[in-house]
């Protein structure tokens, strides 16, 4: 059985609502006031968490040795980031609004500063699947972490489950395809279950298509946590753009999550009380379907089934042939147990 996966408010299992996180990466393009924004528009949507990013580009990669849209992706990486005490009024934002912050680190650096601000956990991004220096300082913190697995082996997948379970953090693990945008085909939902089966952890999705429809389907295919990107205005054209949602997308996602939560049941099968009535006339009863006589032979040729189904169950028809009448049954008859022997 699955342990309970829990980050801030929100636990993760077997009978909890699909939990959504909108993904405001970089999408503020540096600005406070745009960031705070985003969280005011997420929080009015319905979405449970919004995720930021903390870059210290000197930490994460050598300058200048990765070319990027605009540049090398330090010198972006740097344009676009929050400072430290934009973080810490975002924190305080959310709390005050009643949504929970959560933001991605790309470096031990990062965690030490995220951890002493007060989060409750952190989400990894796919490149830092196999960095275990960054996964040993969230050890440290002794907070959970929500892993992506995007491009990257099963065996390095569970290279860092065993690394993780080894530092006994606690963690659950996300689906993801890391192509922006990337093409329906790349997703590999079925995964999804996979992953929970073959690790014995909660997986979730974090998605990168430009619209809704892969992400209502990962719901219905089981991930108990979704991430989609998010931006206050697709008109600002930041870095993840083109796979982020709207605000009126992100609206229609979050009610569709939510119906799929509803619908999703508990797999047990019984007829449910609303049906009790369309049950009734639904379904078929053994009936005479000619005028029978007391000690006459029940036959094909005098019962067979039609509705409604309030009497012997169709089911049973066969099993009555052969059964003689008690007494007159006139034609067009529901029969009763006391009819026949």
């Amino acid at each position: 059985m699955k342990k309970d996966f829990k980050i801030g408010e929100f636990v993760i299992n077997e009978n909890s609502k699909t939990v959504l996180i909108a993904e405001a990466a970089v999408e503020h393009l540096g600005s406070l006031n745009v960031a705070l924004r985003m969280a005011d528009a997420a929080k009015e949507i319905g979405v449970d968490i919004i995720k930021y990013q903390m870059h210290i580009p000197s930490s994460e990669m050598l300058a200048g040795k990765i070319k990027f849209w605009g540049g090398s992706l330090d010198e972006i990486l740097e344009n676009y980031n929050l400072s430290i005490s934009d973080h810490k009024k975002l924190i305080e934002h959310c709390n005050n609004i009643g949504i929970q912050y959560l933001c991605t680190p790309f470096c031990a650096e990062a965690v030490k500063v995220l951890d002493d601000l007060g989060v409750v956990g952190f989400k990894t991004g796919s490149g830092e699947l196999g960095n275990f220096e960054l996964m040993k300082a969230i050890s440290e913190t002794k907070k959970p972490v929500i892993v992506s697995t995007g491009m990257s082996t099963i065996e390095e997948i569970s290279s860092t489950v065993e690394y993780l379970k080894s530092l006994e953090v606690e963690f659950m693990l996300t689906n993801c395809t890391s192509i922006y945008p990337a093409p329906y085909s790349s997703l590999n939902l079925r995964l999804i279950n996979n992953l929970s089966n073959q690790f014995n952890v909660w997986v979730g999705h974090s998605d990168h298509t430009p619209d809704i429809w892969s992400s209502l389907g990962a719901v219905g295919m089981g991930a108990k946590l979704l991430e989609k990107h998010f931006t206050f205005n697709k008109f600002m054209k930041g870095p993840d753009s083109e796979v982020s949602l709207s605000p009126s997308d992100m609206k229609t996602l979050v009610n569709g999550i939510r119906i799929i939560d509803q619908a999703k049941g508990s797999g047990i099968k019984e007829v449910q009380k609303q049906e009790e009535q369309v049950r009734d006339w639904a379904h078929h009863s053994v009936v005479s379907i000619e005028s029978i006589k007391e000690g006459e032979i029940l036959t094909r040729k005098n019962i067979n089934v039609k509705r409604p189904g309030t009497g012997i169950p169709a089911s049973e028809l066969d099993s009555l042939f052969g059964k003689t009448a008690l007494k007159l049954i006139p034609k067009d008859s529901i029969l009763g147990r006391s009819d026949f022997k």
